[in-house]
């Protein structure tokens, strides 16, 4: 007769090793990097969209929110942002040339680099230069990054330029896979974006 502690030893390894294989994500496979592939071209080709939706920044016990617009046609940005820093519309419009930031009640003022006008304006760094490509799901493409894609084929998370990005959440949008919750980390600072719409023709 088999020993019965023997039977009970068995049943209980077996379930623990189910558990295992039930709570263990599995490794995205071959076709899960062609997918990526084929997923990331399309993002490249995706040259003139549009997005709308919600940002909050903080850095240690300040921060911001804010609701934003972003226009992107071809090189050519413009970026509004409704209430933030407490001093109503603030808007950035440019291309690889430089770029202009405008508040609802001052004149507009140039300077060839984003991130340094805005926080000179502001007080607040934003990396602007790589959410374009970061707000799509892409890592920017002259620069060394790490990232990883899950069994879909869309980013899970980027390394780059010194900046965490995670992708919580994405939304079909035609044939795309886009993002719709991004949340980017740098040191002490954090900006999260909620996306309410995305138009791409």
């Amino acid at each position: 007769m088999p020993d019965i502690r023997f039977i009970f030893c068995s049943w209980g390894l077996a379930l623990l090793l189910l558990a295992g294989c039930a709570t263990r994500a599995p490794l995205p496979g071959p076709a899960a990097e062609s997918a990526w592939l084929a997923h990331r071209a399309a993002l490249q080709a995706l040259t003139h969209w549009q997005v709308q939706g919600r940002v909050a920044v903080r850095a240690g016990e300040e921060g911001w929110n804010a609701h934003f617009d972003w226009q992107q046609q071809g090189e050519d940005y413009r970026i509004r942002l409704r209430g933030p820093f407490g001093q109503g519309a603030v808007e950035l419009h440019g291309n690889a040339g430089g770029v202009w930031l405008k508040h609802s009640d001052r004149p507009e003022v140039f300077a060839r680099d984003p991130e340094t006008l805005l926080e000179r304006e502001t007080g607040w760094r934003l990396p602007v230069a790589g959410l374009s490509a970061w707000l799509r799901g892409l890592p920017v493409a002259e620069l060394h990054a790490d990232y990883q894609w899950d069994a879909h084929g869309a980013l899970v998370e980027i390394n780059q330029d010194g900046w965490h990005i995670d992708y919580a959440r994405y939304q079909q949008n035609g044939a795309l896979r886009l993002p719709v919750r991004v949340r980017l980390e740098r040191d002490a600072l954090q900006v999260r974006f909620v996306i309410d719409s995305w138009q791409t023709s």
